[in-house]
């Protein structure tokens, strides 16, 4: 039996590559998401020929004013602000469309994304619709009811091609590796994924050029760094490696390996300098200052990360932050002992940053080894001399702590508040507390699924950093709450807590809320 999928044609079908409105919480920091997944996507079509388009909902087009969208916000019955275009003025972008892809890496924005994707067969049932990232792949019943025709299981510069080239009859769209869709009866049909690129180099180039820019400017809230209010930092994104050697149980590249649905996407793969030499040339032409590496483990290799900090400088750009920080790269075994690299901090310090956050995450080894890939050892690690090299170096460092593990035990959490306390007295800047949070994608959320701990069917807007949503924890998640807003007003110094409230007050804006609490 023929699909009606496989019906779909377009001679030269025209792509529309969305990330959704944003929907955000009284207490955050409303950012725009301006991820690197569509501009890869984008950048693939439009080296093949296809007419492309990428929209960020929660800024608008060029046209659009930030007055009309991103500072513009609706309080949703959930309790959450909803950020961005106004349904009908995405209806009428979707319109000129023959294939819709939406976005979905972050849980918490899952509600906007099923928006975009009703809107989009509100406005014709026949349009192609199209999610990918790792929380699309991971609730995909949720996607299908939603009117999603298809989900990318895995990295899709070369999946949209098949897809295209299928819509414009070269191929069954139903044949194409690395989706997944239902069939007439409703049954879902999983086709494997193809290997992943394992050279890098071989990727296209980002279609940087695609994204709102120069609104991400105006509104000047990147995802990273410490920049005083109302600088205008003129930032982007860039990917020098994919994958990750560690294989943290609260992360999705814990899942992304030969036997999930993504194939081994999960592997640790580099792009060759000469490759970040042309992407970097491509950003300063855009008139980008400031480079954010988003790679998952760009310290995996110190030296290489040296040589990255080397070409940002000498191309006369800086550095806005990195992703992928351990505490283990910031540390050097000295004869068996493990001690402060002071050499990796100087060139750090050498290479523009200011400012660090240190994913402590727990003073437990035992959950340290269970859930974060024995990342590092707390009791041979000497933090005060780790903190005495950053301040010598004039970097300030926070700290990321997490409690409201599924088998933590009150006694855990309490030792990690008072670590987090030493810490402080040590001479870190300031405190985060974290709760757990199993997301879609995870080998974590399969465990606490799997021992009733969080229902299938949860609501994702629920799934957020602040507050626990697991049964049967050591401590109720009520109770773990009012403990996590205690630990930051207790174990923070006073000034600092201060200075945190006092912002919110003098702004009376709730995008500027205190996120840390």
């Amino acid at each position: 039996m023929s699909h009606r999928l496989d019906a779909i044609r377009h001679a030269n079908p025209r792509f529309l590559l969305l990330y959704s409105p944003l929907q955000f919480g009284e207490n955050e920091i409303a950012k725009p998401d301006g991820s690197l997944s569509l501009a890869y996507v984008a950048g693939s079509l439009r080296a093949a020929g296809f007419e492309v388009e990428v929209l960020d909902c929660s800024v608008g087009g060029e046209n659009d004013d930030l007055k009309d969208t991103f500072f513009r916000s609706t309080l949703l019955p959930s309790g959450l602000y909803r950020v961005g275009m106004s349904p009908d003025a995405i209806a009428a972008k979707i319109a000129q469309y023959d294939v819709i892809g939406v976005s979905s890496i972050f849980c918490p924005q899952t509600t906007m994304v099923l928006e975009v994707i009703r809107l989009a067969k509100q406005v014709d049932p026949g349009k192609l619709v199209i999610a990918g990232g790792v929380n699309a792949r991971s609730l995909r019943a949720l996607f299908y009811r939603n009117g999603a025709d298809i989900i990318s299981l895995t990295e899709a510069e070369r999946t949209i091609l098949e897809i295209a080239d299928a819509v414009r009859g070269k191929r069954a769209l139903t044949q194409t590796p690395g989706i997944a869709f239902l069939d007439e009866q409703g049954n879902e049909v999983v086709n494997p994924s193809a290997p992943p690129v394992m050279n890098l180099d071989e990727l296209p180039m980002p279609a940087w050029d695609m994204l709102p820019m120069k609104k991400y400017w105006d509104i000047s809230r990147p995802h990273g760094g410490q920049f005083p209010e109302g600088e205008r930092i003129q930032y982007a994104s860039l990917q020098t490696s994919r994958g990750c050697p560690y294989q943290c149980l609260y992360c999705h590249i814990s899942k992304e390996d030969e036997h999930g649905v993504s194939g081994n996407i999960g592997k640790y793969r580099l792009k060759s300098i000469d490759r970040v030499i042309q992407e970097l040339e491509y950003l300063k032409n855009l008139g980008v200052e400031y480079v954010f590496f988003e790679d998952d483990s760009l310290f995996a290799k110190k030296h290489r990360a040296y040589k990255l900090f080397e070409l940002v400088k000498s191309m006369g750009m800086k550095l806005l932050d990195v992703n992928g920080i351990n505490i283990a790269h910031m540390q050097k075994n000295f004869g068996g002992k493990l001690g402060a690299d002071d050499e990796f901090i100087g060139v750090l310090a050498d290479a523009g940053f200011s400012f660090l956050t240190l994913p402590f995450e727990s003073s437990s080894q035992r959950l340290l080894d269970k859930y974060s890939t024995s990342k590092w050892q707390v009791r041979l690690t000497n933090t005060q001399q780790l903190l005495e090299s950053l301040a010598r170096h004039n970097i300030r460092a926070a700290g990321n702590y997490m409690i409201g593990y599924p088998d933590e035990t009150e006694m855990e959490i309490q030792e990690t508040i008072l670590m987090a306390k030493r810490h402080i007295e040590e001479g870190l800047n300031h405190a985060l507390f974290f709760s757990v949070v199993p997301f879609p994608g995870s080998r974590l959320y399969d465990m606490v699924i799997a021992n009733g701990q969080l229902d299938a069917e949860f609501d994702p807007d629920t799934m957020r950093w602040t507050k626990s949503i697991l049964r049967g924890l050591a401590m109720p998640a009520e109770s773990l709450e009012r403990v996590r807003q205690v630990a930051w007003l207790t174990v923070n110094r006073r000034d600092y807590v201060e200075y945190k409230i006092r912002q919110r007050v003098e702004t009376n804006d709730s995008s500027l809320a205190v996120a840390s609490l």
